[in-house]
C-alpha cells in the first residue's frame, strides 16, 4: 500500500489486531482479559523488541511468512526506517517510506504507548488497579474523557484500531488517542498522509546493504 486512499481507514494488522481483542475470539471475557494482561508485559519488559512480534497476527493469521513480512517489510520500512531496528541510536530520527519527514523513534514510541494506554482503558479501572507500577494519579487522569461523557469504567472491552491520514504529506504530526465508549476502546494513530512509493523498495534497500546471501541447497 503505497498510499492510503481515505483519511480514516484500518489496515490488515489493524483488522487481526482487532479480531485477536475481542470476544468474537477470546470467547470469554478472562481470556480477553488475559491476551491484555500478557500484551501489557510484552509493552514492558520487551519495549525494543515489541515491534518485531505480534500475538494477535501470529493467532489470527497463522502464517509465519505472512507476519514477517508485516512487520518485517512493512511496518519495518514503511512506518520506520528499514534500518532502525538495527541501530535506533543511529537511525531514530529518520523516518520510514511513508513519512519521511516523521523520526522512527517517535513513530515507534507513541504507538507503543498509544497501545498501552488503549489496553488500560480496556481493562477497566477495576482491573487496572492490580497493575503494579501505576500512580493513582495516572489511573485518574485517563479516566477524564469518559467521567465527563458518563461512560462506565469497569469491566473489559474489546479494542478496535483506525489510521486517520488527518495532516498532509510531509508533514511532521504524529498522535495517539485511545477513548472508551459503552461497548468498546478505540485506538487512534493520526499521522500525515503518505508518500506513495514502490513497492519494491523494500527489496531494493535491502539489495544495497547486502542483506541478501546466497542460498545454496544443503
Amino acid at each position: 500500500m503505497g498510499g492510503m486512499p481515505d483519511w480514516f481507514a484500518k489496515t490488515k494488522e489493524m483488522v487481526a489486531s482487532d479480531l485477536y481483542f475481542s470476544l468474537a475470539d477470546a470467547k470469554t471475557e478472562s481470556a480477553l482479559t488475559a491476551r491484555y494482561h500478557e500484551a501489557l508485559s510484552r509493552l514492558e519488559t520487551a519495549p525494543k523488541d515489541y515491534a518485531r512480534k505480534s500475538a494477535a497476527l501470529q493467532t489470527v493469521w497463522k502464517d509465519p511468512k505472512r507476519v514477517s513480512a508485516s512487520l518485517d517489510g512493512h511496518f519495518v520500512g514503511d512506518w520506520i526506517h528499514y534500518r532502525y531496528h538495527q541501530d535506533p541510536a543511529k537511525y531514530g530520527a529518520h523516518g520510514g517510506a511513508f513519512w519521511p519527514s516523521v523520526a522512527s523513534s517517535l513513530v515507534v514510541n507513541l504507538v507503543r504507548a498509544g497501545t498501552r494506554l488503549a489496553i488500560h482503558k480496556a481493562l477497566g479501572a477495576a482491573e487496572l488497579a492490580t497493575v503494579s507500577g501505576l500512580s493513582s494519579t495516572y489511573r485518574d487522569d485517563i479516566w477524564a474523557p469518559e467521567r465527563a461523557n458518563g461512560v462506565d469504567v469497569d469491566g473489559v472491552r474489546p479494542l478496535a484500531t483506525s489510521w486517520n491520514c488527518v495532516a498532509p504529506a510531509g508533514a511532521t504530526y504524529f498522535e495517539v488517542a485511545a477513548l472508551r465508549g459503552p461497548s468498546v476502546v478505540e485506538f487512534a494513530i493520526a499521522t500525515p498522509k503518505p508518500y506513495g512509493h514502490s513497492s519494491m523498495m523494500h527489496v531494493i534497500e535491502k539489495v544495497l546493504d547486502d542483506f541478501y546471501t546466497e542460498e545454496t541447497a544443503s
